[in-house]
């Protein structure tokens, strides 16, 4: 992918700089017995406003999970928010890992443009939604 890397052999992970619009961010890829994780952290839990509706927060990332093809936000024993992706390495190639990585990338600058500056008025797709109202219910 023509990427600049570091490997952290102490840690068994590879360490991918990414330049946003206001700052560096760092895409971690770890190899976890039979899985490959790209992960990366969207917000630490100490930058969220104090006031802010947790519930409300996440279950707006949970829909976003969903809705957004690829793009899995989750939480840090710390309660940091990152993106992630796994694959298990029966299924991985190369273009597999690149639409894993991409979407990690794609989820942390979501977050930075539609999320953060905007939360709570994210408007969430719902196609997904509306069909498994009309297919399931």
């Amino acid at each position: 992918m023509g990427l600049a890397y570091t490997y952290v052999e102490k840690d068994r992970v590879f360490v991918v700089p990414f330049k946003g619009d206001d700052k560096v961010f760092n895409v971690l890829v770890t190899i976890r017995d039979d899985w490959v994780i790209t992960s990366a952290l969207a917000a630490r839990k100490d930058e969220l406003p104090p006031d802010i509706n947790r519930e409300e927060l996440y279950g707006l990332l949970l829909r976003l999970s969903f809705e957004l093809s690829e793009v899995t936000f989750g939480l840090t024993e710390k309660g940091d928010i990152v993106v992630h992706a796994e694959s298990h390495v029966d299924a991985l190639s190369f273009e597999n890992f690149k639409v894993e990585f991409t979407s990690v990338v794609f989820g942390v600058f979501f977050f930075s443009k539609e999320i953060a500056p905007k939360y709570p008025r994210v408007k969430v797709p719902n196609d997904l939604s509306e069909k498994i109202y009309m297919y399931v219910v």
